[in-house]
Order: C-alpha cells, then structure tokens, then sequence
C-alpha cells in the first residue's frame, strides 16, 4: 500500500506545474537596467535584440535602460554614461551621473 501512495505522489507531483515563489516579472512602464533584467532571468537574446532595433552596440546593453512593455518585450530607451542604478522593486532605474 505505501508503494502505491509514494508512486501517486509521485505521478501527482510530475503533472503538477511548478510555479516559482516570488518570480519575477518585468513591469511595463517601467525602466529597468540591462543587467537588472539579465539578473532576473531576461532572455539576453530580447535584450540583444532591442539594442540593435536602436543601433545600439549590444556590448554595451547591461549600463543601459530599457522599458518593458505590454507584449513582454522591451524597449531601449538611453545608455548610462557612468553607471545604471536599478531602482528597487516597483521603482524606475536610473542612470548615476
């Protein structure tokens, strides 16, 4: 009886999805440094993606600031001369002049 209680369990626990507590989630609006968003996950291929749509060297991506929108994606918005600060949870980032 144990064995098929520890294998239902098991099933249960395989189709089950996972969700991650405290995910992260890009805000649209809001601005946010490159390494933020690489720091919480970003796909750096959207990020990478977004610089070039501006002509912006992608090198330069994690001291710059980026919106996120609606769809999920994002947009470049201004490189950091000196430094990209992140703003905190809920709050803009900012360039550090």
């Amino acid at each position: 009886m144990a064995q098929i209680t520890s294998l239902m369990v098991a099933v249960i626990m395989a189709i089950t999805p996972v969700t991650q507590a405290g995910a992260w989630d890009c805000t649209p609006g809001l601005l946010y440094c490159g390494d933020t968003l690489v720091r919480n996950g970003y796909d750096v291929a959207k990020i990478t993606e977004a610089a070039k749509a501006a002509n912006v060297n992608e090198l330069y991506y994690y001291q710059a600031l980026f919106t996120c929108n609606a769809d999920g994606g994002i947009t470049y918005e201004e490189a950091c001369l000196f430094e990209c600060v992140d703003g905190g949870r809920g709050e803009n980032g900012s360039c550090n002049l």
